[in-house]
């Protein structure tokens, strides 16, 4: 009777045990409840604008200006105008922007002149050096996007920078008495940089 009481007192043990147990899992069970979901709406996503404006006088901005007259150039000679022609580029976009140059046109040349040899300079007015573009350089930079401008290095956003644009020639870039180029648009850029 002895042997029977211990197995009856093991099997109620045993059957403690599984109940607590089954307790701890169904309490588990209950804590894996969730809340209803909470949701943000409506969200969208949207790209920076890259919107590079363009000037001559600082004041009206466009994508598109007339361009200018570099007239008198004498190969070997200075840069003209002496002055240079004034550029103002502003960033109108929501992302600072690199700067490039290229010439989007194909030039009328009837006096074939060495494109080579014709150059654009490009003078931030404040701070920075010229930067010199061979005509020819520009043409075929604008399949990829452009020459870099040095500076600035980046323009911020709603920042203006004022550059001015000369023209010179060397002394072989043309044969005979006078030679005329035209049809050349500068197309200036602005590469959105990350931040």
């Amino acid at each position: 009777m002895r042997r029977k009481l211990n197995k009856l007192r093991a099997l109620g043990r045993a059957v403690g045990v599984l109940a607590a147990v089954s307790i701890v899992v169904s309490g588990v069970t209950f804590a894996a409840l969730q809340s209803q979901q909470n949701k943000l709406t409506g969200n969208t996503i949207e790209t920076a604008t890259a919107n590079l404006q363009l000037s001559t006088d600082g004041s009206n901005y466009a994508a598109s200006q007339t361009g200018f007259d570099f007239s008198n150039i004498v190969p070997g000679g200075s840069a003209v105008p002496q002055s240079g022609y004034n550029v103002y580029l502003k960033n109108g976009g929501g992302t600072p922007l690199a700067l490039k140059l290229a010439i989007s046109s194909t030039p009328s040349n009837p006096a074939d002149v060495d494109l080579n040899k014709v150059n654009v300079v490009l003078t931030p007015v404040g701070s920075g050096s010229p930067q010199t573009f061979s005509l020819q350089s520009l043409i075929l930079a604008n399949a990829a996007g452009g020459s870099t401008i040095t500076a600035p290095s980046e323009l911020f956003v709603g920042n203006t920078t004022h550059f001015t644009l000369q023209v010179s020639m060397a002394t072989d870039a043309i044969t005979g008495s006078s030679a005329s180029l035209g049809n050349i648009d500068f197309a200036f850029s602005g590469l959105a940089l990350s931040s």
